[in-house]
């Protein structure tokens, strides 16, 4: 018998996540439980004498997209390797630094900032790119589900069964859109 896992990756219901500097790439079997893709079309506008609406300026067209799934553990092994990949994750929401700067080993520069790509079904996608489409994660809310219980890793750690996951993604566009 499948597992959802399974099922999920036979389904391309994966969601996928890659650093566009490291090139390092998580995914979890996507248990979308929430998902909004939201579009802001920006203007100004300018009251003029006499006349009753503004006159309306185009200022730009900003997307963010707002998603939360669950993680499931089926097992001690496929806990311990989401929890991994969640770890890994965390360490891709922050910059990549320079090697260290002098003796101390204490000074570093950013060398890069944290962008990346996700792609999940046809709801995330960047269609001239298939690692996903690009853009900066805004927030990431992590939710263990402690009713579900734990397993504990060779260290004695405790890993959850079940946890769920909340980003804020604001896509970045690649190519001029528009007609």
């Amino acid at each position: 018998m499948a597992f959802f896992d399974e099922i999920a990756k036979q389904a391309g219901q994966m969601i996928t996540f890659t650093s566009v500097e490291t090139g390092y790439e998580v995914s979890f079997p996507a248990f979308i439980t929430q998902f909004s893709d939201d579009y802001n079309v920006g203007w100004s506008g300018d009251t003029q004498f006499g006349r009753t609406d503004p006159i309306k300026h185009y200022t730009s067209t900003t997307r963010r997209i707002n998603a939360s799934f669950d993680i499931l553990g089926k097992d001690r092994e496929t806990a311990v390797k989401n929890f991994q990949n969640y770890g890994r994750l965390i360490q891709m929401l922050y910059p990549v630094f320079s090697d260290p700067i002098g003796k101390e080993n204490n000074a570093r520069t950013i060398k890069a900032a944290p962008l990346i790509r996700i792609r999940y079904a046809n709801y995330i996608r960047a269609i001239e790119n298939p690692t996903g489409l690009l853009g900066c994660i805004q927030g990431f809310s992590f939710s263990p589900v402690f009713d579900s219980g734990h397993f504990l890793n060779s260290a004695n750690e405790m890993i959850p069964v079940r946890y769920s996951a909340t980003i804020v993604f604001e896509p970045l566009h690649e190519k001029p859109l528009g007609s």
